[in-house]
């Protein structure tokens, strides 16, 4: 099977794209590596969120990055469960995965670009 070469596929076989509340680079001190921060409420306890880039054949124009969450494969009682917080914040390196022109955040119903110029990553 021929794959064309602008095709992309996400970074994970299973998991379902969720939305976000906030998604901004930030530079982190000590680092001075530019990371996407994404910040948002997960729509039920027992799940694990991750920013996931999609890999791609060929360097993009926007580089998507889905906000997803996967099941994980414990299941917390239900007083563990009404005492945690549904609130995220994830973060992920941007090395090796910035467009062209920037990266677009994927969520479930919006998406976000944020342009990344001058920047050698």
């Amino acid at each position: 099977m021929s794959i064309p070469k602008s095709s992309s596929f996400a970074g994970v076989s299973s998991g379902q794209v969720i939305d976000f509340e906030i998604a901004e680079v930030r530079t982190l001190p000590m680092q001075g590596e530019p990371h996407l921060w994404v910040k948002g409420v997960m729509p039920t306890p027992g799940f694990d969120v991750r920013l996931t880039p999609r890999v791609y054949h060929n360097r993009p124009e926007y580089w998507e990055i889905e906000v997803t969450v996967t099941q994980l494969p414990y299941r917390a009682n239900e007083r563990d469960e009404t005492n945690r917080s549904l609130m995220f914040e994830r973060s992920v390196p941007l090395s090796g995965t910035v467009g062209v022109r920037g990266i677009t955040v994927v969520g479930a119903s919006q998406t976000m670009r944020i342009e990344i110029s001058g920047e050698s990553l």
